[in-house]
């Protein structure tokens, strides 16, 4: 069977969202800006920005990476040293927006 030239080749398919087990606490808007502002608040040298499906992090050199999940920020944004506690600090400010 050949293709045909004028439909193209097939798209393939989309690869599955990425599982967050801290989905519930840190969605919507609201909950995602207290999640950047206390990235901001505790990170030095990166800048954080909410939206609606997760965040952008910007650091100095101008390297931007998308981030989608809450983990995913975190190693982006902290070094593996203080992974634990920036993630306690982060929830707690997600927790305490949405309330």
């Amino acid at each position: 069977m050949t293709a045909d030239p004028w439909g193209g080749l097939p798209r393939p398919p989309r690869p599955q969202r990425p599982t967050d087990p801290d989905e519930l606490r840190v969605v919507g808007l609201r909950r995602r800006a207290a999640v950047a502002r206390a990235v901001n608040e505790v990170c030095r040298g990166v800048e954080v920005r909410a939206f609606e499906f997760g965040w952008t992090v910007s650091t100095i050199a101008g390297y931007i990476c998308v981030c989608h999940t809450l983990d995913d920020l975190l190693t982006v944004a902290a070094p593996v040293e203080e992974y634990r506690l920036l993630r306690a600090t982060v929830l707690a400010a997600a927790d305490s927006a949405g309330a």
